[in-house]
């Protein structure tokens, strides 16, 4: 061995040592020397490359491991380590082609089959994903991360199902998986959490209320849980309970207001696999506190509390502000506070965002009519008829609008009649008041 194969040895060698201590930046600066010696070893860019992906330099990552490829096309773990920081920075087709790459040069990688399903989970092709990560489980049954993958790929599957049966079959999968990941690690919060998702959706409320105050237990400050908790007791009617869990959540995420965009419900379980894994980090989450402040909203609205109801509302549009259906809501509210035109201005806003919302051309025409614009209600009880001919509703406010404007009473009759077929409950809280 010369003396310049020795230094280059060297400085590998100290490298992988500090990188492996967690000391990158002095990891890079060896094997950068490295790279000065020799510029043709694939190692070092491969190392560094590596470095660089532990810092969340995906960018110099990326050059990195693309020199040592040139160098060295059969680089496999290159094409993995390439492939995996393609996948963070949002190139999910390179990121795939990368890993389809390194499973053909090695057909047994487990390390590949990983990290290929895990790109194929974020491209929502659940069914490959599951065959990637049985690979893996096949060789080693007990990996804690891919019964995880696996699990959220089943979850997944199951609410893309279209028929029942497959549905069924793909959240007991799921709920296979997580039981399996928790025989061996019995605290871990996000397969309890998860588990709940899957219990949920077969309508098995007691144990999705088990495992997701499990979840709790095993982390107290686990915001996901306190979200999916909270949709769990709006859906059985505990209305102040799932205020008091989405508060929780934001009582614990105030840096989230400052950080880039995700969305929804047992939903924020499925909708982003990457705000499951404490190593990546969570896209769009600012519609996720829309959704948050929408659905609080809902529920203080449902309970009376019409000032917290429009401040929740007022905030979820700070996040959101193109959401039609956020300013709907608002402008329920405004109705139900008799401020009708705050309660129009927003209708206004959310018909010219989707100007095919049959309820919001209702609720506006309920406001025009309580400000005696009986033309203009009219006009807008028409038009919500004519987009939705089974909106119970609409057909009173015309039928009422009818008779106020001195028009035939035969066609308010019946448009009341029609109302009664359609069985509206006028109870909904939701929903525009009887006139």
């Amino acid at each position: 061995m010369t003396t310049q194969d020795r230094q280059l040895s060297d400085l590998l060698k100290i490298g992988i040592e500090q990188a492996r201590l967690g000391y990158f930046e002095a990891a890079i600066a060896q094997f950068s020397q490295a790279i000065a010696l020799d510029q043709a070893c694939a190692k070092a860019f491969y190392n560094r490359g590596c470095a660089h992906r532990d810092l969340g330099r995906h960018g110099a990552a990326i050059d990195d491991f693309s020199v040592a490829l040139r160098l060295e096309p059969h680089f496999t773990n290159a094409y993995i380590n390439r492939g995996s920081v393609y996948r963070l920075a949002g190139q999910l087709g390179e990121a795939l082609g990368d890993l389809d790459r390194a499973i053909e040069l090695q057909p047994a990688s487990v390390k590949a089959y990983g990290n290929r399903g895990r790109i194929k989970l974020d491209l929502e092709d659940y069914s490959g994903a599951i065959a990637d990560f049985s690979v893996v489980l096949a060789e080693q049954p007990k990996f804690a991360k891919i019964l995880l993958w696996r699990g959220l790929a089943y979850l997944k599957q199951g609410a893309h199902a279209a028929l029942a049966e497959p549905r069924r079959e793909a959240y007991q999968a799921a709920i296979g998986d997580f039981s399996r990941l928790l025989q061996s690690q019995p605290h871990h919060a996000e397969a309890y959490n998860y588990r709940a998702v899957a219990y949920f959706q077969l309508r098995n409320t007691y144990q999705a209320t088990l495992d997701i105050n499990r979840a709790l237990d095993c982390q107290v400050d686990y915001a996901e849980a306190y979200i999916n908790r909270g949709m769990l007791r709006h859906e059985l009617g505990d209305f102040q309970g799932a205020i008091d869990d989405y508060t929780t959540v934001l009582e614990l995420n105030p840096a989230l207001q400052d950080r880039s965009y995700n969305q929804t419900l047992v939903g924020l379980a499925l909708d982003s696999p990457d705000a499951t894994l404490s190593e990546d980090t969570p896209l769009n989450l600012r519609f996720r506190l829309a959704d948050l402040y929408d659905s609080r909203g809902l529920l203080r609205a449902q309970v009376g509390d019409m000032e917290g109801a429009i401040a929740d509302y007022t905030l979820a549009l700070r996040f959101n502000p193109h959401s039609g259906r956020i300013l709907a809501n608002r402008g329920r509210v405004f109705s139900r506070q008799e401020d009708y035109p705050a309660a129009i201005a927003d209708f206004d806003l959310a018909l010219d965002i989707n100007d095919g919302d049959a309820l919001a051309y209702c609720d506006r025409g309920y406001a025009l009519y309580f400000l005696d614009e009986w033309a203009m209600a009219l006009d807008d009880f028409n038009r919500a008829i004519e987009i939705s001919a089974t909106l119970a509703e609409a057909y009173i406010g015309r039928g009422h609008t009818n008779i106020r404007l001195g028009n035939n009473a035969a066609l308010a009759m019946d448009d009341f009649r029609k109302a009664l077929e359609l069985s509206w409950d006028s109870r909904k809280p939701e929903r525009s008041r009887p006139l």
